[in-house]
């Protein structure tokens, strides 16, 4: 099978730029909203995988399952937990690496905030936070607030800057630092001393006590601890299996994501596939002729495929580069904030979505091109 030069393709392509351009704009768009679909699900799916650690136990209220905000336990037990359960990280000085947390959802009109109570111990626990602005709060009702904090809470970067105030349970707090750890949960929360939390709240009891452990082989020492203290009411929850279920609970909306994906890769097809019958049908006799020389139906088939590939990996390449040009997003979703980033495999994913788009949207006009008789294309009837 003789193929058509490459230069006939390309030149076919310039020859209706106008229609060209649009479809090439179409498929950028079409990319865009592909990769923004992937790093979207990714995000979903590897928010709760990147807070998790094989070191890292919850110590919950029995009658929580694995909801932090719903679990309850006095504070008096959770400390109690906190100082005497076996196998937790000790530092030289003593210190145990048991943090005391009271989780809360806090409302503010329509905006809802994660809000963390803490101790001390919490910046020994979770290891990844780190204090990129500011510093972490240390006189009563001060605030330290994560990347992601503003966008779970629906406001602008500015209005939750350090020294600004923010009103969170009827209660003005100083934000005083910011924090990041990227890849986890944590950044979309605002961390805050656990007695002002108690006290903003009017809470007596706290949600979890989070335990660093010096090996995570210590689990079932824990664990051992939680079910023969019947009288603090707790139960001992790896980390890992608190963020597969976030996980699992999220992999609807993932999926929901990755349809939207599916769906602009159709709509482009028939975007690509509109520009493509219109280019037939303008060069119906052109191709009769080419038949008439020698190029098998084949050939040309392969030729108008092309021509719909092209115009696809232009509209690709043209998306990724506006991708990279936006740069990260911020978006929340019900149970926190993440980040919506451009990265090489969800680019990839866009570039494969474009040409599949050309493809697909190429393969029917070349189809109907050759399948024309010779003497109908001749004389101009399609």
């Amino acid at each position: 099978m003789t193929l058509l030069p490459l230069g006939y393709v390309l030149r076919n392509i310039l020859r209706r730029r106008a229609r060209s351009i649009v479809t090439i704009g179409g498929i950028a768009a079409t990319t865009m909203l592909v990769i923004a679909m992937q790093s979207f699900a990714t995000g979903m799916t590897e928010a709760g995988k990147g807070s998790a650690r094989e070191d890292m136990v919850l110590l919950l209220g029995v009658s929580s399952e694995v909801d932090l905000v719903r679990s309850v336990i006095p504070r008096g037990s959770a400390e109690v937990a906190a100082a005497s359960v076996p196998g937790v990280l000790t530092a030289a000085n003593g210190q145990r690496a048991a943090s005391v947390e009271l989780h809360i959802a806090s409302r503010r009109g329509d905006q809802v905030g994660l809000l963390r109570g803490v101790t001390p111990a919490a910046y020994r626990v979770h290891s990844r936070v780190t204090v990129v602005e500011g510093r972490e709060p240390r006189e009563p009702f001060e605030l330290m607030i994560g990347a992601l904090a503003a966008t779970r809470m629906g406001l602008p970067a500015e209005a939750m800057q350090v020294g600004k105030a923010i009103e969170l349970e009827r209660r003005e707090f100083k934000i005083v630092g910011r924090f990041a750890a990227p890849g986890t949960v944590y950044e979309a929360e605002m961390w805050a001393r656990l007695p002002d939390i108690m006290l903003a709240t009017k809470r007596e009891d706290v949600s979890c006590v989070v335990l660093r452990l010096a090996d995570p082989a210590n689990l079932a020492e824990v664990k051992l601890f939680a079910g023969r203290r019947l009288d603090l009411e707790i139960a001992a929850i790896p980390e890992t299996e608190m963020m597969q279920a976030l996980a699992s609970s999220l992999e609807p909306i993932a999926a929901l994501a990755r349809w939207m994906a599916v769906l602009a890769v159709i709509a482009g097809a028939f975007a690509c596939a509109n520009t493509m019958f219109a280019a037939v049908l303008a060069r119906t006799k052109e191709l009769a002729t080419l038949r008439s020389i020698g190029y098998s139906p084949p050939s040309l088939a392969v030729s108008i495929v092309l021509e719909g590939v092209f115009v696809a990996f232009a509209g690709g390449a043209t998306g990724i580069l506006l991708a990279l040009l936006v740069g990260d997003v911020s978006l929340r979703y019900p149970m926190g904030a993440l980040r919506l980033d451009p990265d090489l495999p969800s680019r990839l994913v866009g570039l494969l979505a474009a040409l599949a788009s050309g493809l697909l949207g190429g393969i029917v006009p070349a189809v109907r091109a050759v399948r024309i008789p010779l003497v109908e294309a001749i004389g101009g009837r399609a």
